[in-house]
């Protein structure tokens, strides 16, 4: 009998997507997987019948309740074998609902990695996290850098590492779109981690010296982002569709990837899957992913060293990249490596028989406090 899985996530936007996409091609043989989201972001997802949606409410107390709500119903009516659940939000609505099912909790980047100061607002979300990380069983970490964070800090769980990835690109994928110049991507939620601010402000500097610059910008704003004007050579293609993603990857000489923090996002592995080498921030687990001068280019986060390397990029030595963005892509992100470790976990966590024996620990420890 395949195991029954209940995903649950309180935003679907950017990289959650994709993830939930690669966790439900998983064989519906082994898994019997259901997925639950906001009903205002169903679209970012494919035309599945195991995707349930429940209406949003602004966030806040009231948002946790409503998940809670909906998430005690889904847990009746789906009777899963094991709960996984991604963003924070779910957690908390996990405190209130209490299910005797094992939990899996894929956090997508902590926010420690924001909230690192010493100030009481940092220390207060921190810990709030770890104890919200108690919650689940065990922790599925995107990145090593992410698991490392959660050892270093004392974070309560079990934490492993499955690191993000991507499947094999469109094979007809357009190289075309855009026209002369050197063109860059930008793929994300335009707010603050994302880094637009930054990478706005450096673009329309290297564009003083270098007109033939070109910023190609897939995304949009969401809860919480900042609205801004876009300098001259900086064109908005809002939200993109998954199938026509490869085509702006393969149209362009780099994505630019100026995150404040991340976990491991599929941006990065997108564009190496389709050679297309990636500018990055030096922050968080980045570094780590990105060979400087071999896939790409890793720069310190502020406008100065933005500006420059911008206005310093060569396409010719950028295309000469191509190859070993490929070979990256091939060796560390493919999708199939993330099926069977993704698998591995689940099948590990989940209940293993319907009589509910050999309850984890966490479990036991939730039910009883």
């Amino acid at each position: 009998m395949p195991h029954t899985v209940l995903h649950v996530a309180e935003t679907v936007q950017g990289g959650i997507a994709g993830y939930l996409r690669m966790c439900l091609d998983l064989p519906r043989d082994a898994f019997d997987q259901k997925a639950l989201v906001p009903s205002c972001q169903r679209a970012h997802l494919p035309e599945d019948p195991r995707i349930l949606t429940y209406p949003e409410t602004a966030r806040g107390p009231r948002a946790v309740l409503a998940l809670a709500r909906h998430l005690r119903r889904a847990v009746r009516e789906c009777a899963p074998d094991l709960l996984y659940l991604h963003s924070t939000l779910s957690l908390l609505a996990l405190a209130l609902v209490r299910p005797d099912v094992p939990v899996l909790y894929c956090p997508h980047g902590w926010a420690a990695h924001r909230f690192s100061g010493t100030g009481p607002r940092d220390r207060a979300i921190r810990s709030l996290e770890s104890r919200l990380a108690g919650l689940a069983d065990r922790t599925v970490n995107v990145s090593r850098n992410d698991a490392a964070l959660a050892r270093h800090l004392g974070y309560g769980g079990r934490q492993v590492v499955v690191e993000n990835a991507v499947p094999p690109p469109v094979p007809d994928a357009r190289s075309d779109l855009f026209g002369d110049g050197l063109n860059l991507l930008f793929v994300g939620r335009f707010d603050r981690q994302k880094g637009l601010d930054l990478l706005l402000e450096a673009f329309a500097r290297a564009r003083r010296d270098r007109p033939d610059l070109r910023l190609h910008l897939a995304g949009a704003v969401v809860r919480g982002g900042i609205p801004t004007d876009l300098p001259e050579g900086a064109e908005p293609l809002g939200w993109v569709d998954p199938g026509r993603i490869d085509d702006l990857y393969r149209s362009v000489d780099a994505v630019v990837l100026p995150s404040r923090w991340e976990g491991l996002p599929l941006v990065l592995p997108e564009a190496l899957r389709n050679g297309t080498p990636v500018i990055c921030s030096d922050r968080a687990g980045l570094p780590d992913l990105v060979e400087e001068g071999v896939t790409g280019h890793v720069l310190p986060l502020c406008v100065e060293s933005w500006g420059r390397r911008l206005a310093t990029l060569d396409a010719a030595r950028l295309r000469a990249m191509r190859p070993a963005c490929r070979a990256a892509w091939a060796a560390r992100f493919d999708v199939a490596r993330f099926h069977r470790e993704i698998s591995a976990q689940m099948v590990e966590a989940a209940r293993p028989s319907p009589t509910g024996a050999g309850i984890s620990p966490a479990l036991s420890a939730r039910k009883s406090g």
